[in-house]
């Protein structure tokens, strides 16, 4: 008799136990009685069986034969149904810190494993955008309109500047843009190119083309540029922990860009809105205005950006951002965990010059000692177990400490949070 397993000694009694050797199942009956499975349990035959077996064997045996049966079903099923999911926080919380190169590791896929449809077309269009020497995609092509010139310039400079974070395009972006303004006769030569005369001659340029436009700024460290065809004003009316506020709001509709965050989270990620010292700005198409996100999370998130321009001028973006992100924290009540989850992970501290990563962090840094006596608590469900009440109130008393410490410093306060 040839036997499966070398070295096996007889026994004085049946056993039954499972064994595996040179790629097959085997069940050993001892007294080198065998009965032997293929590579795959459901291929059964028997092999090197010497006598009858008593009926308890036999009966153990089928059970035995069953339970492994099943177990192959599992294991085959499971193989077949192995997948891969993106995790969209990650991939937009590197872009949206204006850095998507980690973002190549979070959508690596080999064709082994199944994928949905839209992971897979996600992967196929970021990869067209940014994985090629140039921009492959339709992104300049499906916003045709009289300033594509312009918009290639910055379509350019932001996705040299996504791609490689170790060096600044900044001065490289400038002098194009200077290039191209005085080649449309808007800037004179000889005349500096400094970051306000690039901002007075493009406004002049877009709106001269019968468009609307946010100049020259900075969005986080990349210079930004928002054009859109309509809008409307009014006023709104509303109060902010006791103080009144008349807010003129402009509503902005029919985009052509919507910036650098936009080109880097391929259209999911943008600006709602922006305050400047004479009114609100918001992207109508973005809010439902009966909505939590509307109210709260734009109009009263820009509300006390408003006002505080008037309260302290020179504070400086992460400051403010800091104040109005506690302000969305102390009226939220369906959407603050979702709020609170979404500033643990767009948080990062390493740069007072990104402002809104920045802010998020001091934001859920000052919270968790308050609740969890630690720097950063980033598990969602101990923050689930804070009634959203208490989570309101803690974020209205740390607001009105970062008031009481800003009027206590000079009138020119520049900045507080660290």
């Amino acid at each position: 008799m040839d036997s499966l397993i070398p070295g096996q000694k007889r026994c004085k009694r049946y056993s039954i136990s499972l064994v595996k050797t040179n790629g097959y199942f085997a069940v050993d009956l001892s007294l080198n009685s065998y009965v032997c499975f293929a590579d795959t349990p459901q291929k059964i035959y028997l092999r090197s069986l010497m006598r009858p077996l008593p009926l308890r064997i036999l009966k153990q045996l089928s059970l035995l034969t069953f339970s492994i049966f099943l177990i192959g079903r599992c294991a085959a099923q499971t193989k077949s149904t192995d997948s891969i999911k993106l995790d969209y926080r990650k991939i937009y919380g590197h872009a949206l810190q204006a850095n998507i190169g980690p973002v190549f590791k979070l959508i690596q896929y080999d064709g082994t494993k199944k994928i949905s449809p839209k992971d897979l077309q996600f992967i196929k269009n970021f990869k067209i955008r940014f994985a090629y020497a140039t921009d492959q995609s339709n992104y300049l092509s499906e916003r045709k309109s009289q300033i594509d010139p312009l918009m290639k310039i910055f379509r350019d400079y932001w996705r040299l500047s996504l791609k490689d974070t170790f060096n600044n395009y900044d001065t490289l972006f400038v002098k194009d843009a200077a290039k191209f303004l005085l080649g449309k006769g808007f800037l004179k030569k000889g005349q500096t190119a400094t970051d306000d005369t690039i901002d007075v001659y493009m406004k002049k340029y877009v709106n001269a083309l019968g468009y609307y436009n946010n100049g020259l700024g900075k969005t986080g460290r990349l210079y930004d540029l928002l054009v859109w065809r309509k809008q409307k004003d009014t006023v709104y009316q509303f109060s902010l922990q006791g103080e009144k506020i008349n807010a003129p709001v402009v509503f902005m509709d029919d985009f052509i860009t919507l910036g650098w965050e936009e080109y880097a989270t391929l259209g999911e990620n943008y600006p709602g809105g922006w305050t400047t010292t004479e009114a609100i700005y918001c992207v109508k198409s973005a809010y439902d205005l009966k909505s939590e996100s509307f109210l709260v999370d734009l109009l009263a998130h820009e509300g006390r950006h408003f006002a505080d321009k008037q309260l302290f001028p020179h504070l400086k973006s992460a400051d403010l951002e800091y104040r109005a992100k506690l302000v969305q924290l102390s009226l939220l009540k369906s959407s603050v965990y979702e709020t609170i989850d979404f500033f643990i992970n767009e948080s990062d501290h390493a740069s007072y010059q990104n402002p809104h990563p920045f802010a998020d962090y001091c934001v859920i840094r000052d919270l968790s000692k308050v609740f969890f006596k630690v720097d950063f608590e980033k598990d969602m469900s101990k923050w689930k177990n804070i009634p959203y009440g208490q989570i309101n109130s803690a974020a209205e008393k740390l607001l009105q400490q970062n008031t009481e410490a800003l009027k206590a410093k000079s009138g020119d306060v520049e900045q507080l949070i660290n």
